[in-house]
């Protein structure tokens, strides 16, 4: 009813809107938007001295790095080498207006402030923006000027490609610095510790101190095994000799003493005595004591153990000779020994001074090497003209405004207009105190009706 009623409103106020919003849109500035991609490669950290990696790339510090080249690409540096390439800031240039940039017409300022102010404008119009889940970037220009926003948003990515590899040559050029003062100083270090270990070797006489010590090692084991060995055949003597001392007492430990010596003639005579006791023990049976047979057979039995017991004491003799030999030869090669270990000792307490010296000498030399090597690779880094950053797609002129967007605002105003038309009748409605029927008078005065006057049908008069 209320709709019904305030229709010629609704009308006013959707036609009113929707024609504002149409000349507003087709009289606004069209702006031009223009995209560039560059796309940003994994970039290594090495250690300036060995070349290996020290930073591995995480999510975050993937984030990281992005972020930096967001605020890298509107960084002063960049945005004024895009100015000077496009010569944005002379006002006679065609195809860069400074006026259509900073929307000024006759507006005078100092040449710093007007440089900054221009800065500030290029910077609102660009955006800079990841593309998801990838390794690229857009550069987005907005500009009134569809062939300026194109050109600058390829110029600004081209500028920023340079400005990055600027910075890293300029690293390299700062570390191959570093790395030639460094290789002076280990130079230094290096002759130092070479001269040193020279003249410690000259002063002691020593060309390798591992052939020294092995040598002393080996004679040290030989002569230790040639003492062990007459240790033990001087223990086997004194065992025998023992042995030989306690048998030789009594007649019946003869068979006893004649196993403990290797002597040919002892077992003849040995065998003589066993063969006359024989001998004598059957002639005993046949004659008697006096018989000549059996004076005869104990006279040539004594012979054979007396001769038997010179005979040991020959060999006991030996015996003693050759033990006395073999403890000199003992006490000799323990002397030996101990020289070989003083020496050995010696030997080792130099040696921890050699290796000191030594590895001062390798250590210069590895880390010499190291940084000479080193040098030559930041050297072709340097004449290298290698980034990690590259632009993968130039700007396009666009053909098509990105604002005003006629269509939306077209349906915006359509909407706008119904919807505010319909507002603002119920509105009105709400302030509307005139009373119009009977029930009116009732609710709002609450007094009865007592007539109404019908209006006139005009068409009858």
């Amino acid at each position: 009813m209320v709709l019904f009623k305030r229709k010629v409103l609704i009308i006013i106020f959707f036609m009113i809107t929707v024609s504002i919003t149409m000349v507003v849109t087709f009289l606004s500035t069209p702006i031009y938007k223009s995209t560039a991609k560059l796309i940003i490669n994994t970039e290594t950290s090495s250690s300036p001295i060995t070349g290996k990696r020290i930073d591995y790339e995480s999510y975050m510090s993937q984030t990281m790095t992005f972020n930096t080249h967001f605020k890298l690409i509107k960084s002063l540096p960049v945005i004024n080498k895009l100015i000077d390439t496009l010569k944005l800031d002379e006002n006679d240039t065609p195809t860069a207006n400074l006026q259509l940039l900073l929307k000024m017409d006759d507006q005078k300022l100092s040449s710093n402030g007007n440089r900054q102010n221009l800065i500030t404008t290029i910077q609102k119009k660009i955006t800079i923006s990841q593309i998801r889940d990838t390794r690229l970037l857009t550069i987005d220009v907005k500009d009134k000027n569809q062939i300026m926003a194109a050109a600058m948003a390829t110029t600004l990515a081209e500028e920023y490609i340079k400005f990055n590899l600027r910075n890293k040559m300029l690293s390299s050029t700062q570390t191959l610095d570093w790395l030639n003062n460094e290789l002076y100083e280990m130079r230094k270090k290096l002759e130092h510790a070479e001269k040193s270990f020279f003249e410690y070797k000259q002063k002691h006489k020593i060309f390798s101190i591992t052939s020294k010590q092995k040598i002393a090692e080996q004679k040290i084991v030989e002569f230790n095994n040639k003492y062990l060995e007459a240790r033990n055949n001087r223990l086997v003597l004194d065992a025998k000799l023992n042995e030989l001392n306690h048998n030789i007492k009594g007649i019946r430990e003869i068979a006893n003493v004649r196993s403990l010596l290797d002597n040919s003639m002892i077992d003849t005579i040995y065998r003589k005595i066993v063969d006359l006791e024989l001998e004598l023990t059957r002639a005993g049976k046949i004659f008697k004591p006096k018989h000549p047979k059996i004076v005869q057979l104990k006279s040539e039995l004594k012979k054979s153990r007396n001769r038997f017991a010179e005979e040991i004491k020959k060999e006991l003799a030996n015996l003693k000779s050759e033990r006395k030999v073999l403890f000199a030869r003992e006490k000799t090669l323990e002397k030996t020994i101990s020289e070989f270990e003083s020496d050995a000792l010696n030997t080792s307490s130099k040696e921890l001074k050699f290796t000191i010296l030594q590895r001062n000498v390798n250590t210069s030399q590895n880390l010499y090497d190291l940084m000479v090597s080193r040098i030559k690779e930041s050297a072709i880094l340097q004449t290298s003209n290698v980034s990690n950053i590259r632009l993968v797609e130039k700007a396009m002129v666009p053909v098509v405004p990105v604002s005003p967007n006629k269509k939306r605002n077209l349906l915006l105003s359509i909407i706008l207009g119904l919807f505010g038309g319909i507002g603002l009748a119920f509105f009105i409605e709400y302030l509307d105190q005139t009373v119009r029927t009977e029930d009116d008078i009732h609710n709002h005065f609450n007094l009865s009706v007592l007539s109404v006057i019908p209006e006139a049908d005009r068409s009858k008069t």
